[in-house]
């Protein structure tokens, strides 16, 4: 079985797998043959700008009662009953 040409991703910065964008994914993964060029893929009006993971970075989400929140999280509706074992 014939191998595939290599392709390979240089890091500027810490290398993190999720800081290569949709288009180069593709090209890296032999998705499409060419790698793509500024302005080459349409950039329609409801798509936000690609961002890395940032789990674990200042910038994570963190939802309303996160423990690296503070923990404090809007007390219940009253709609709900906790199991109590008989």
């Amino acid at each position: 079985m014939p191998s595939r040409e290599r392709r390979w991703v240089l890091y500027n910065g810490e290398a993190e797998a999720s800081r290569v964008p949709p288009q180069w994914h593709a090209w890296l993964h032999h998705t499409v043959d060419a790698p793509p060029q500024p302005g080459q893929w349409p950039h329609y009006p409801w798509q936000k700008e690609h961002q890395p993971n940032l789990s674990g970075t200042p910038l994570a989400y963190r939802p309303p009662g996160s423990v690296l929140r503070g923990g404090h999280r809007a007390p219940a509706s009253g709609d709900y009953e906790p199991w109590t074992p008989n």
